[in-house]
């Protein structure tokens, strides 16, 4: 009987190919790290600016139905906000500290300027912290 002897020239894999291929993997994962967490960040900011919007828009009806019943209520307080517990609104709603005007963590302020309303809330996703406004002409 022959023996076959067959030697093969293929050897493993050297340090430096696996090292290649370690650091081609950890890029591409920290790619899709870093891509994944922007738009998780970016998704939780749009959720909060959506929010404080139509904390916004309820402040704003609540202050033009009150400002059709009776408008000298609104012109006491330099920066207010609106008791949205209260439904209907009655007036006197101000609440003249500026402190006291928080709700779901979105601090909210009214200010009048000639027959101008401006309200603005402010809140904080993470570090950041964002505001967003609305204006009401009477």
């Amino acid at each position: 009987m022959k023996t076959l002897n067959i030697k093969s020239n293929k050897a493993g894999d050297t340090i430096v190919e696996v090292l290649i291929a370690l650091t081609i993997l950890s890029l591409a994962m920290s790619i899709s790290y870093s891509v994944t967490n922007s738009s998780i960040t970016a998704l939780s900011a749009a959720r909060s600016s959506a929010r404080a919007t139509a904390l916004l828009q309820k402040q704003i009806e609540l202050l033009r139905i009150s400002s059709i019943n009776n408008p000298s209520n609104w012109v006491a307080a330099n920066t207010y906000c609106i008791d949205e517990s209260v439904t209907p609104p009655t007036p006197p709603m101000t609440i003249q500290t500026p402190g006291n005007c928080t709700f779901d963590g979105y601090k909210i302020g009214i200010t009048k300027s000639s027959n101008i309303y401006t309200a603005k809330a402010t809140w904080n996703v993470g570090s950041k912290l964002y505001s967003a406004s609305m204006t009401y002409e009477f």
